[in-house]
């Protein structure tokens, strides 16, 4: 994990100083762009992810200062703390519970939504949009969550001092990735926006396919709590029902996603660092299989098709007798 650590600050580095030569071709340059926003990746999902789940060191204190790669590439790391862990891993698929199922209201992806016309084509047009999650989740999303007050079923007061980290990443990160390059770059200023929104879209592709199919797919389970508040669920049988697997032997996959396409392990186990769960998973499915617990696991374009049809079924207009049957949706 260490020299994954190593390597992957280093495509981060390297790139950056790259682009700030003026030693690279046009061409050159913008392939540096994807390749910054490929290593941004790597440290959402390897670095900084295993950090905020106190899963990369031992040392708490270590743990969190390496979970700040998330405000190093612009997104917080308090909100990704609070939206991630206390929202979606308590309350996955939960609706009105998990903020990571619920992020845009461009998209309908719970059965409790409202709907609307225009959901019709929602997998024909977040295709469009996906590629600049990463832009919205920096420059809006962040600031949407921290004016919420309710994350999962706990009210929360933020600490003056994380408005202030918040506002102090932000402009560091605007300086470093906007600022210094119109400055340096020997480039006209529409050619180093497209550098940045390049590097975006490489970004914001791979956290939403990373992420959605994992939970938002064909036969997606959803969960609601009884009058009472409370989810009736085993909580581990919850994790598993509610969650698939993809590309479970590729270990390129699992080197670039962080594990998270070893989902299953990552939700049972999310304190554990992700370089355990290409071995973990061939233990839990065998456990599953032996209890009839339903485990998924499927291929990965397969799961990639299967969030697109998800989508293109929860755009289509129900009736409330369907609505009924998927709100209510037995454990």
């Amino acid at each position: 994990m260490v020299m994954k650590m190593v390597i992957i600050f280093g495509a981060f580095g390297l790139s950056y100083v790259l682009l700030l030569s003026n030693r690279l071709t046009e061409g050159q340059m913008f392939a540096m762009a994807v390749m910054m926003g490929f290593s941004q990746v790597l440290m959402a999902f390897n670095i900084g992810h295993d950090a905020a789940h106190g899963a990369l060191f031992q040392s708490k204190k270590l743990n969190q200062i390496f979970s700040y790669t998330f405000n190093l590439i612009g997104i917080s790391s308090y909100i990704w703390n609070i939206k991630h862990n206390l929202s979606h891993h308590h309350y996955t698929n939960v609706p009105g519970h998990d903020l990571d199922i619920e992020q845009t209201k461009l998209a309908r992806v719970t059965p409790d939504a409202p709907w609307k016309p225009f959901y019709r084509y929602q997998h024909l047009y977040l295709p469009f949009i996906y590629p600049f999650f990463s832009i919205f989740l920096i420059f809006v999303k962040d600031f949407l969550l921290f004016a919420k007050g309710t994350y999962g079923n706990q009210e929360l007061k933020h600490p003056t001092k994380e408005y202030v980290i918040l506002i102090a990443s932000k402009i560091f990160y605007i300086t470093y990735s906007i600022v210094i390059p119109l400055i340096v770059i020997d480039l006209p200023w529409y050619k180093i926006a497209a550098g940045f929104v390049i590097m975006h879209m490489v970004l914001g592709s791979f956290i939403v396919l990373i992420l959605f199919p994992g939970h938002l797919h064909e036969g997606a389970v959803f969960l609601t709590p009884d009058d009472k508040g409370n989810v009736n669920a085993c909580w581990v049988s919850h994790q598993v029902e509610c969650t698939i697997n993809t590309a479970t032997n590729s270990k390129l996959v699992h080197w670039i996603a962080g594990g998270l396409n070893t989902h299953i392990a990552h939700h049972l186990y999310p304190k554990t660092c992700h370089i355990h769960y290409f071995e973990l998973s061939k233990i839990i499915r065998e456990v599953c299989e032996k209890y009839g617990v339903n485990y998924v696991d499927q291929g990965l374009f397969e799961g990639l098709a299967s969030h697109f049809i998800f989508l293109k079924k929860m755009g289509m207009k129900p009736s409330s007798a369907e609505t009924l049957s998927l709100t209510t949706l037995p454990a």
